[in-house]
């Protein structure tokens, strides 16, 4: 059985969700799952805004987007630039990246969800609002942190990435817009620099997708205003010998694969997991909120059965 820490994280949220997930897919994927499968894909590419945007194309020819208020075209758009810039920040940050080959857990495979840097060091890539000390609690705490860190027996390091709020179908944060002056329209500002007075009345707010500025211009400013430190922060979680927390985290693995096996469709629902204000929504609402009672195949619109 190939494992990862995505399905204990899957099963304490809802073990109907992880039955519902063994047997079918949703055909559409949100916008925070497609900026994840563009980075994911940048940061091991060559190029990694073109691997980034190539990431994008890849789920986008196979699944719908939920675009929200926005025309579909736009959200991918937007989406897309976001992980371009993104991802060639992290690439200047960290150097080239791989992702780890499978090892054995146990009688199992243990598929890792972390990058590995030329230097040896492990990093999960968190996309998050914001960051603060709350959210890096969370995140250190969960199956995706500690799972690894049992499986692996290496240090962790979670890096996180400020990818702003969403309102109006789009992410509201220096990765997307900036300010532009209003007769030099090639002069960007993010912020206001050490000494300035700050901006006229002028500038105005632009969003990157309506502008031919490429990336690696647009993050060159980024590093000139002295934004990135905000937004993209890391904290390495090590691994120790005989640490009895990861040893009791190990064996809670091992106790709860079996209950895992035999998640069903039918089980209760885990409401409290409906909604979550960094994973987002569910996909499996329709089928779990549905005002009658509905089979799985009866929404062959929203879901496909996963290929054997």
């Amino acid at each position: 059985m190939i494992l990862s820490s995505r399905l204990f994280d899957t099963f304490d949220r809802c073990p109907r969700r992880l039955a519902l997930e063994r047997t079918h897919e949703p055909r559409s994927i949100s916008g925070l799952g497609l900026m994840y499968a563009g980075v994911e894909g940048g940061v091991v590419a060559p190029d990694p805004g073109e691997g980034a945007k190539d990431a994008v194309r890849a789920v986008t020819a196979v699944k719908d987007v939920d675009a929200g208020p926005l025309a579909a075209i736009s959200a991918v758009r937007h989406v897309g630039l976001m992980a371009e810039v993104i991802s060639l920040a992290l690439r200047r940050k960290l150097g080239p990246m791989s992702r780890l080959q499978d090892v054995e857990f146990g009688k199992h495979q243990w598929q890792s969800g972390l990058f590995e840097t030329r230097s040896a060091i492990l990093h999960r890539f968190i996309l998050v609002s914001h960051i603060d000390d709350d959210v890096l609690r969370g995140f250190a705490h969960s199956w995706g942190t500690v799972g690894e860190l049992a499986a692996l027996g290496r240090d962790v390091t979670l890096t996180f990435i400020a990818i702003g709020a969403q309102r109006g179908g789009r992410r509201h944060g220096a990765w997307s817009k900036c300010f532009r002056h209003p007769v030099q329209k090639t002069m960007l500002r993010f912020g206001r620099r050490k000494g300035s007075n700050g901006f006229t009345s002028g500038w105005m707010d632009v969003w990157r997708e309506m502008t031919d500025i490429p990336a690696d211009r647009w993050l060159d400013q980024m590093e000139a205003d002295d934004v990135l430190g905000d937004l993209i922060q890391s904290r390495t979680i090590p691994y120790r010998t005989g640490d009895v927390r990861i040893a009791q985290a190990k064996a809670d693995m091992f106790t709860i694969l079996p209950a895992m096996e035999k998640a069903s469709s039918d089980d209760p629902m885990r409401r409290h997991s409906c909604d979550d204000p960094i994973k987002g929504s569910c996909p499996w609402q329709p089928y779990c909120w549905s005002p009658s009672p509905v089979e799985i195949g009866e929404l062959a619109h929203l879901y496909r059965e996963r290929a054997s």
